[in-house]
């Protein structure tokens, strides 16, 4: 796409005379075509053929022109930007990039609300191991205080005979209970702290 200017009279006056004086080439035919239609813009590069053949024709005794003084008031013209259209891969593309950066910002949104939620799972979980090892320790203290009592129990009797036999077996299976309750208690108390 070719730069183009807005015409103003100026330039209109000269390129009108200059197309009058010279030759017809293909430049100032087309520069005739837009000056016989009204038009509003010209190529630069028909301004600039027009100036340099300007230039080649003037006497010696009239003074240098430029081409800043021809470009006078006028302006560039630049049309509309019109984006080419999009490859459908690209499109594609772009919407699953959209799609992930999308699901990357919404986990990093609830990314506190979900790590309260597994410390809360995490801090459930561990006060039911240590009430599932209180109840353990509770089962075992209370196993190993029956078992006492039965030794104590279980071994008078086969020591002694006797009418008086079952009072004996109880005393001597509470002692015995009595004995591993104190231990026990004191090796529970000091696992405990």
């Amino acid at each position: 796409m070719e730069p183009e200017l807005f015409l103003t009279d100026l330039l209109r006056n000269r390129l009108t005379d200059l197309s009058k004086h010279t030759d017809l080439s293909p430049q100032i035919k087309e520069i005739q075509e837009i000056l016989e239609n009204d038009g509003k813009t010209i190529p630069f590069r028909l301004i600039k053929y027009a100036f340099d053949k300007h230039d080649e024709g003037r006497s010696k005794g009239t003074p240098k022109e430029y081409l800043n003084e021809w470009l006078d008031g006028t302006s560039l013209h630049l049309p509309a930007y019109e984006p080419p259209p999009r490859n459908p891969e690209l499109e594609a593309r772009i919407q699953r990039l959209k799609a992930e950066q999308e699901n990357r910002e919404y986990r990093n949104m609830v990314r506190t609300v979900d790590r309260e939620q597994k410390e809360e799972i995490n801090r459930f979980g561990a006060e039911v191991k240590a009430m599932n090892s209180h109840i353990w320790s509770a089962i075992n203290f209370a196993v190993t205080v029956v078992g006492a009592f039965a030794f104590g129990y279980k071994a008078t009797e086969y020591t002694f005979t006797g009418s008086n036999s079952f009072v004996a077996q109880i005393v001597a299976g509470l002692i015995f209970a009595t004995v591993v309750f104190f231990a026990d208690l004191y090796f529970m108390i000091k696992q405990i702290s």
